[in-house]
């Protein structure tokens, strides 16, 4: 898969916040795959061994790609190695799960034929991340579940954009990236409303609980909540990440390097984990 025609002008952070600890707050790699293995088995009935769920990511393995991935390596380019914020027909995305996995597949076939892939990090990793909805993440894993080694040097990653509320007035809500959840977990499906969704920023408790990190989506389109008060906001609760590497491709380049400064500051000072991705919308993943 060629993306020599798509250029980005996008200055990411330099990623220099504080890094994960190695040792998971969650449960053991394996436990994690098991969880997933029964959910797949009470879903849609289907029966896999542990090692055919090799290409997702468990909470540890995410929170380690993440401590290794370097700001331009989240720009669409020939260095393009993450994407953890995409859309798909779940919500309002163009993508079908299918699709998604054989772009994915492809782009990670290429980066290992490029040589490219020996920093310790997968080829290529990303997540579907719909709009309070996980039907998608769902599919993904059973694909890969019934033809692992298709997908071998791919890692697909559990996500979704969550909108809460509970901020104060005026600006009381916000999007937040949540990464690495077991999908399949009792507690959080109440949670998945699509766009009627009204979920309280204290829900972020349940999708922490089934192993997930949040991040803070966009922040450059909502500059009236870069500031001290907002981060103790997110901070409180468990928000600790920001896609401080979200592409900005349609945004004017003067305004988003503008408000980085800050924002960046913020990050820092505030010891959130960075994250990033294209919340790509239409038929791709780049």
């Amino acid at each position: 898969m060629k993306i020599s025609s798509i250029k980005t002008n996008n200055k990411c952070y330099r990623n220099n916040s504080p890094r994960f600890k190695s040792k998971s707050a969650f449960v053991t790699d394996t436990a994690y795959k098991l969880s997933l293995k029964q959910g797949l088995k009470d879903t849609f009935n289907i029966s896999c061994k542990i090692q055919d769920l090799e290409s997702i990511a468990t909470p540890r393995e995410l929170k380690d790609i993440i401590n290794r991935l370097k700001p331009n390596q989240y720009e669409v380019g020939e260095n393009f190695r993450a994407n953890f914020h995409i859309h798909t027909t779940a919500s309002d995305g163009s993508l079908t799960p299918q699709e998604f996995l054989e772009q994915c597949c492809d782009w990670a076939n290429h980066i290992l034929k490029s040589g490219k892939a020996k920093d310790g990090l997968p080829a290529f990793s990303a997540a579907v991340t719909d709009h309070d909805r996980i039907e998608s993440v769902k599919k993904i894993i059973a694909l890969i579940s019934q033809n692992p080694d298709k997908y071998k040097n791919f890692k697909f990653v559990t996500g979704c954009e969550f909108l809460f509320n509970g901020y104060k007035e005026p600006y009381t809500a916000f999007e937040a990236v949540g990464l690495g959840f077991n999908p399949f977990d009792k507690d959080i499906q109440h949670l998945m409303k699509g766009f009627e969704s009204k979920n309280h920023v204290s829900e972020t408790a349940k999708v922490i609980k089934a192993g997930g990190i949040l991040s803070w989506a966009h922040p450059i389109i909502f500059p009236e909540k870069i500031n001290i008060d907002f981060f103790k906001f997110l901070k409180e609760h468990k928000i600790n990440g920001v896609e401080g590497n979200y592409q900005y491709s349609k945004w004017d380049k003067e305004y988003v390097n503008a408000v980085k400064p800050l924002l960046n500051e913020l990050i820092s000072d505030f010891k959130m984990f960075v994250t990033g991705g294209t919340d790509s919308h239409r038929k791709t993943i780049f």
